[in-house]
């Protein structure tokens, strides 16, 4: 005799073999990449090598909300699921763990809409300490800094933002811009020629630490 809840199960299962596992679909709040910002200024053969697991920086500056003028930017898609992605790079703190030229990054202060993060690195082989006021949005899955008031900062200027967006259950676009001035006296487009040529690395570095789900470490990293 045939049993309902048996068959209930198997019908279950053989649509998983057909088509897949069952998305869970968008969390909420989170943007698609249906949104019209997710692939804003990215060409059809940038597009192309996203999907190949590239890391685009952007050359047309586009009008993205909460962005400040003269940012560069890039994008990225991790192979993680939103709220993986969301958890782990709300841990700031965790940087030094996978960035070249990251010597230390501690969590100075936990606050109910974010973070403060001490920053010790070498820039144009200068030892510099700064800390980075974070804030997090997670009803829309958005992050921004900018330097911390009330510290002694060694930069100029630092702003940037993180926009995430749901692709499926196991992929997430990213949307990344930075400006970021030392204040040692190298020209602004020196400054932005120098963080275009090393984008691609740090932020493979990033891509790396998040699709391994936060095991990946840095080439001689020590935790101290």
């Amino acid at each position: 005799m045939n049993h309902p809840i048996r068959n209930l199960i198997f019908g279950l299962g053989l649509m998983v073999i057909i088509f897949g596992p069952i998305q869970a679909g968008a969390p909420k709040g989170a943007p698609t990449d249906k949104d019209p910002n997710a692939y804003q200024g990215l060409s059809s053969q940038d597009l192309e090598r996203l999907r190949k697991g590239e890391i685009v920086v952007i050359k047309d500056i586009s009008a993205e909300e909460n962005t400040s003028k003269g940012m560069i930017q890039a994008a990225i898609i991790f192979n993680q699921p939103i709220d993986t992605v969301w958890s782990l790079m709300c841990q700031g703190w965790r940087q030094e763990e996978y960035l070249p030229n990251v010597d230390r990054t501690i969590l100075a202060k936990k606050l109910p809409d974010g973070d403060i993060i001490e920053n010790r690195l070498t820039i144009f082989f200068v030892d510099i300490n700064f800390w980075v006021r974070g804030y997090h949005y997670p009803d829309r899955y958005y992050v921004n800094w900018t330097l911390a008031p009330g510290y002694k900062n060694d930069m100029k200027r630092l702003e940037g933002f993180w926009q995430y967006y749901y692709v499926d259950d196991q992929h997430t676009l990213a949307r990344y811009g930075t400006i970021t001035e030392t204040g040692f006296g190298v020209p602004t487009r020196v400054q932005e020629y120098l963080t275009k040529r090393d984008l691609p690395t740090s932020l493979g570095r990033v891509k790396k630490w998040v699709d391994s789900g936060g095991t990946f470490r840095k080439p001689g990293y020590q935790p101290q």
